[in-house]
């Protein structure tokens, strides 16, 4: 008999005729009055308690055997190359497994060297429960009375698959952690693994099946197949799947909801700010900020990123140039040109017509919406990666330029140049000239044509702003022409330099002056120059090479598009399409054209990935939803396990883009930043890198101070546009272009720019304490933020480290 005593808050359990005592912490023994312990024979004893003994595990005659959920895995593993497999693994079992665990976990299943686990069915309930999975043991335990019900009842047959797969996960858990781990640590925790697994694997096709046989079971009462029945549901599936079924969605517009970017700091944020007052409608800055907000995005379309066509495939194989041929290794898994456009124009009606993270019925409006008020995204408007557009240091770049099927762009007036990948870098775009600048900012000598100076981007955006008007069209180029102008002051050392001028200038005034001597030692991103007179410091920007991008373009991209982890269910309507299944559709229907197109041999045995089925998957998955809406009322175990199973599934899905978002387009580790400074960019001159470099990031001490001065140049630019379009003094914009580019983009030492000494004084007054810090050469806030996807960049450089 035992009973329970509660002494000093601590739980005592009382068992047996002996009264023994058991505790799981100390016993704290309280009163007013003398406590006294009475002891016969030995007397008192301490030390360590006898625990009761552990629950036997009984085995029952009944037998039951299932490979369902083995082979599932064993079908993802056919479906995905070794690769994205174990990316899929990690973001289900976790970071902590070893990258050698997962390789061995798909080598295994595809060649049938791992085995399913074998299945006990028990007496009694193991742990009370009516299903469980022994880590000692590596069996899953199944209660006979669990059975029993299984074999009389239909739900309580969905209820145990359920379980099944679920202590499946478990036991594929327990493994990566020991037998295929080269560190072993045993797991004894029971997270959500398994739930996760089990949901994750949901691929029953309904729309061809009425019956799902899962296990065979021997029991006194019964030996033969266990089957889910789903004719039912099949009869409702079959009547609903010829119709189409459209519903339009209202939602409320969100002014607030300008989507990233918009904040005070970045480029949104900048204009809304500078340009409110002006003679603006709220549309018309969004529009404005839309032509800002392509060539932040524009930025994803280089060679590294971008499915080749085979004019350009065959031109590579050709010309043996090892920098183009390490391109084709990876193209089959990449999207296409066409595929990334239609991405980034559901991206754009999301950030700039629903505004919001919220749920959405109907995506489709929203991007007709976009396409009335904004125009079509085509490839011309969206454009390609350029280092003029962003006043990027060229140096490092390799010519792609002779990638003309995939790669190119015209302006829509024709007016100016047919726009190609970079032709690489050139020593003469490096040069420090005249005036005091980079020749690839500006020149006073006739420019390169093959490659342009930002000055001369900025020129023609401007002129083409003037000349279509205002209307969205001449809004997205004066957009185009702010974010150079808007570049200027993050991505260049000017912010820098003029903190030092500040400086110079108070020295002239007191010899003595302690600000005055800390602004001079602020860090202006020119080697061995820290202290010298900013009279002799070139104006210099960052290398944006792939690592640059992948840290600042890529991750936001990503995150905007795929959610990252498993969401929150939202009760659906039938034929309702949400943004995260456009942008999925999108993506698994163009790398459904592309993959397995290599033409490389592989071993049979590890076959590569196959969209196509995924897309299959995806598809189904929006059938059952819309199915599930219209006719289905789901109640007990078997709806359960359908309704979890869609909602995990469709999360799943999304989490494989995710994953491959990572993958393919690539992912880096932060370190990357205080690497560029500490090791591989000590010696650069007048080279640094963006990350060392730019302002953009909202933490960076001096993204205030840069983010002020583009709010002016950008409010004096904008009144100049509007004076121009209302009078037509100005019809081709030459007079507004030159004004900007001769004010605007230049070295502090010209007179032009004191503009700036007000805001750059009343800032350095302010700030004093944080000068310090700016006269450091480390990457302490100074680079991009990047964002963290599903599965951590440490992890993303372990996977792939593991197959170099």
């Amino acid at each position: 008999m035992s009973r329970i005593r509660i002494v000093g808050g601590k739980i005592i359990k009382t068992t047996g005729g002996n009264y023994n005592m058991y505790a799981k912490g100390n016993i704290v023994t309280t009163s007013a009055k003398t406590i006294t312990e009475v002891g016969v024979e030995n007397g008192i004893t301490y030390g360590e308690p006898k625990r009761p003994p552990k629950q036997e595990i009984i085995e029952s005659k009944y037998k039951l055997e299932s490979t369902y959920a083995h082979e599932q895995l064993s079908a993802l593993a056919k479906q995905l190359d070794e690769l994205p497999f174990m990316f899929f693994m990690v973001g289900v079992f976790g970071e902590e497994i070893e990258a050698s665990a997962l390789s061995k976990l798909y080598r295994g299943l595809s060649d049938k060297s791992i085995t399913p686990p074998e299945i006990v069915v028990t007496k009694f309930p193991a742990r009370g429960r009516k299903a469980n999975y022994s880590n000692h043991k590596k069996k899953i335990l199944v209660w006979e009375h669990f059975v029993d019900l299984a074999v009389k009842d239909n739900d309580a047959r969905a209820e145990l698959m359920s379980a099944l797969v679920e202590e499946y996960g478990h036991h594929i858990d327990n493994i990566l952690r020991t037998e295929l781990a080269t560190n072993g640590i045993e797991d004894t925790d029971y997270i959500d693994e398994g739930a996760k697994f089990a949901y994750a694997l949901f691929n029953f096709d309904i729309f061809k099946e009425t019956q799902l046989c899962f296990a065979k079971v021997e029991t006194p009462n019964f030996t033969g197949d266990l089957i889910i029945d789903f004719s039912e549901l099949h009869t409702q599936v079959k009547e609903y799947v010829g119709e189409d079924k459209q519903y339009d969605a209202n939602p409320k517009e969100d002014e607030e909801g300008f989507g990233a970017g918009f904040e005070a700091g970045m480029h949104g944020g900048i204009e809304r700010e500078a340009l409110i007052g002006l003679k603006f409608t709220p549309l018309e800055l969004k529009q404005i900020y839309y032509g800002n907000w392509l060539r932040d995005y524009s930025q994803i379309i280089l060679e590294s990123t971008i499915r080749l066509e085979k004019p350009d495939i065959d031109k590579i194989k050709q010309s043996k140039i090892e920098h183009l041929n390490s391109l084709l290794k990876m193209n089959p898994y990449k999207m296409s040109h066409d595929g990334w456009v239609k991405l980034l124009e559901i991206l754009a009606a999301k950030e700039f017509v629903f505004g919001s993270d919220k749920f959405t019925p109907n995506y489709k409006n929203h991007v007709k919406t976009f396409q009335k008020e904004y125009g079509e995204l085509t490839k011309d408007i969206l454009g390609i990666y350029r280092p003029e557009e962003h006043i990027d240091n060229p140096k490092g770049l390799k010519d792609f330029s002779s990638l003309s099927v995939s790669f190119q762009y015209e302006y829509p007036k024709g007016s100016f140049t047919t726009k190609k990948l970079y032709a690489g870098e050139d020593a003469k775009t490096l040069v420090v000239n005249g005036l005091n600048l980079k020749n690839y900012i500006a020149t006073k000598d006739v420019p390169d044509p093959q490659r342009p100076t930002s000055d001369v981007y900025m020129f023609q955006q401007l002129k083409l702003a003037v000349q279509y008007g205002k209307n969205k069209d001449g809004f997205r180029h004066l957009g185009a022409a702010f974010h150079v102008l808007e570049d200027f002051f993050s991505h260049t050392n000017f912010v820098e330099l003029a903190l030092i001028k500040a400086g110079s200038l108070l020295l002239d005034q007191n010899k003595n002056s302690e600000l005055g001597k800390q602004l001079s030692l602020v860090y202006p991103w020119v080697q061995d120059m820290k202290g010298a007179d900013y009279n002799t410091i070139p104006i210099v920007t960052g290398k944006f090479l792939l690592d640059d991008t992948m840290a600042s373009v890529l991750p936001k991209a990503g995150d905007k598009m795929f959610p990252v982890g498993i969401q929150d269910y939202v009760q659906r309507k039938p034929g309702d399409r949400t943004f995260q299944d456009a942008f999925i559709l999108t993506t698994l229907e163009d790398l459904s054209t592309g993959q397995q197109t290599d033409g490389l041999e592989k071993d049979p045995v590890y076959m590569g990935m196959k969209s196509s089925e995924l897309l299959n998957m995806y598809q189904n998955y929006l059938k059952l939803i819309d199915i599930k809406a219209e006719a289905v009322e789901f109640s007990g175990w078997l709806g359960r396990t359908i309704d979890r199973g869609l909602s995990f599934m469709g999360d799943s899905l999304a989490t494989f883009n995710n994953i491959a978002y990572n993958l393919v387009l690539g992912s880096i580790d932060d370190d990357l930043k205080i690497e560029q400074t500490e090791n591989s960019n000590k010696n650069y001159g007048t080279d640094p890198t963006h990350t060392q470099i730019a302002k953009d990031a909202l933490n960076h001490p001096l993204n205030p101070l840069a983010s002020e001065l583009a709010k002016i140049a950008v409010k004096d630019v904008a009144t100049r546009v509007l004076d121009a379009w209302e009078t037509g003094s100005d019809p081709q914009g030459d007079i507004l272009a030159k004004y900007v580019i001769e004010k605007y983009t230049l070295h502090p030492v010209y007179q032009v720019t004191d503009w700036a000494n007000e805001a750059v004084n009343k800032w350095a007054i302010a700030n004093e304490k944080l000068i310090f810090r700016l006269q450091s050469a480390t990457v302490y806030e100074h680079a991009e933020q990047v964002t963290q996807r599903t599965i951590s960049n440490k992890k993303t450089q372990e996977i792939l480290n593991y197959f170099k």
